[in-house]
Formats: C-alpha cells, structure tokens, sequence
C-alpha cells in the first residue's frame, strides 16, 4: 500500500519544480493564491475551505506551483526586491541547500575571520603575483608550477579524492552531485564549477600555492575557495585546450529575473573560466582585491 502511495506521488511530482529547482518566490505567489481562494471558500463552508487550502498546497508541494504560467506572472507583478531576496541569482553559490546557522557554524565563520588575510598583501608577499603595467599578473614561478600540476591532473578532475584536497577534507567527505556542470556536495552544501576547465585551474593553482608557501594552508578555507575563483582571471590560456582567454558579456534569464553577466571564456573549447556580475566591483572579497 505504502509502495503503490509512493508510486502515485512520483508520477505526479514535477523535478523541474520542486526540490533544489523549487522558485521560492514563485511558492510564495502560488501560497498566497491559495490562501487568499480558501478564504473566498471558507467564508461559505470552514471544511470547504480548509480542504482546499490543504489541497492547493499539496499541488504546490508536488508540483511546485497551483497556477499554470508563474514565473511569468511573478517576474511582472512580485516587487524587485522580494525577487532579489528570495531568487537564486546564476551567478552566486546558492543553489545550495539551505544550512542552518548554528553556533558552531557562527562561531567557524568568526575564526576565519579572524585569520583572514589581505588577499592582494598576502599574493605578493609570497610570490605568487607581482606587478605588471599597472595590472597584477601570476609569477613566472607560480605560472610554471600550475602548468606542471595541470600536466598530473586527469582530463575529467571531478574525483572526489581530488576535490577533497582544495576543502582539507577526507574524500568520503565529498559527493559528486548530479549537475551539467562540475560539483560536488559537501555536508547539505553544493560546490561548483563553470566547466571542466575551471575546476582544473583550481585545483592546479591550489596544487602550485601549497607548493610554493607553508603559508597557504594558513588561509581560511573559504578565502582559499574565493582567492582560488579570482585567480583563474589572471590565465591568459585555457587550461584545458590552450586556447585564448576573452571577456564576453550576455543575459541570463532565472525562472523569475534577468541578469547581466561577464563571462571570462576559451575562444577554443569555449568553456566558461569564469562568471561575475558587471555591477560587482570586490570580486576579491576583501578591500577592493581586483585582478
């Protein structure tokens, strides 16, 4: 019985809009409707409206929506700041699971804070960036160490034994997570890449960072993630094909907005390095870090 349950609800749940694809600004309109239907109902028959109002949200829950054609009516009429709150912007880390905010998990964040280091400070001290005509650019040390990491690693790097090395992890600590693209899940956290390219560059730069300093391990493991996201900026060459490196500009549409992005791409294999918003000037994530 429980089977045959299961079964029914499977083939009634739509994947493209619930779970991780679930648009939360849309289950707020689609709830908001069914609220505001259950009350026109209830006011006629209490039962009559609970029902519905019980009905219309297991629709949502299964579905992922009540009324047919919602992301268009929210994107229209659902005020820009709601959708900028709530909307999972393509260019952020955040279609990962939601976390909650323990004090473990406060008190981490603070740690890391504290041990934080100048991105750009800590890059030339120990050698791995210098100055070049007013622009920063890897050192010929430091951009022959990731050349000769890039030769060790396989073509396709998405192994968690590899991933886990840039988290300081066991790799039975990460999964790779079912996506178009590279990414792993780490705890209720999903990691990601671009491409394929991407993530070599990271793990050959991090691979060339540790060789280069002991202070390396010393960076916060999130500012190590960040400083390793803005140093494939600094390649002039893909890292997969050897192709140019060139800066394209595009939109892309959300299930409920419109983004302008940046995208660093090989003119080559045509895999993107790199995705930023135009608007976003501290790329670094520390004071103003811009390569």
């Amino acid at each position: 019985m429980r089977e045959s349950i299961r079964t029914a609800l499977a083939r009634v749940r739509n994947p493209e809009y619930t779970g991780e694809n679930r648009c939360v600004p849309c289950t707020i309109v689609n709830v908001s409707l069914a609220a505001a239907g259950s009350a026109i109902i209830g006011s006629v028959s209490r039962k009559g409206g609970a029902a519905a109002f019980a009905g219309s949200l297991a629709a949502i829950g299964l579905r992922g929506y009540l009324v047919p054609g919602t992301p268009a009516l929210t994107k229209r009429y659902l005020p820009a700041p709601i959708l900028e709150r709530f909307d999972a912007h393509p260019l952020e880390e955040s279609d990962e699971d939601a976390e909650a905010l323990t004090t473990e998990t406060i008190e981490e964040y603070e740690r890391q804070q504290e041990r934080a280091v100048n991105p750009e400070r800590f890059l030339l001290d120990v050698g791995a960036v210098e100055l070049r005509e007013n622009d920063l650019g890897f050192t010929d040390d430091l951009a022959d160490r990731i050349d000769g990491r890039l030769r060790t690693l396989p073509d396709d790097p998405l192994e968690p034994a590899l991933v886990a090395e840039l988290y300081g992890l066991e790799p039975a600590a990460v999964t790779v997570a079912d996506r178009p693209y590279p990414a792993v899940r780490i705890g209720r956290r999903i990691h990601k890449w671009p491409s394929t390219a991407a993530l070599r560059a990271d793990l050959a730069t991090h691979r060339a960072l540790e060789g280069l300093t002991d202070r390396w391990r010393e960076v916060p493991q999130a500012q190590r993630i960040e400083l390793l996201e803005v140093l494939r900026s600094f390649r002039e060459r893909c890292p997969d094909c050897g192709g140019p490196i060139t800066l394209t500009e595009d939109t892309v549409d959300s299930c409920c907005q419109t983004y302008a992005v940046h995208a660093l791409n090989c003119d080559g294999c045509e895999q993107p390095l790199l995705e930023f918003d135009p608007d976003d000037t501290d790329r670094g994530a520390s004071g103003g870090f811009q390569p």
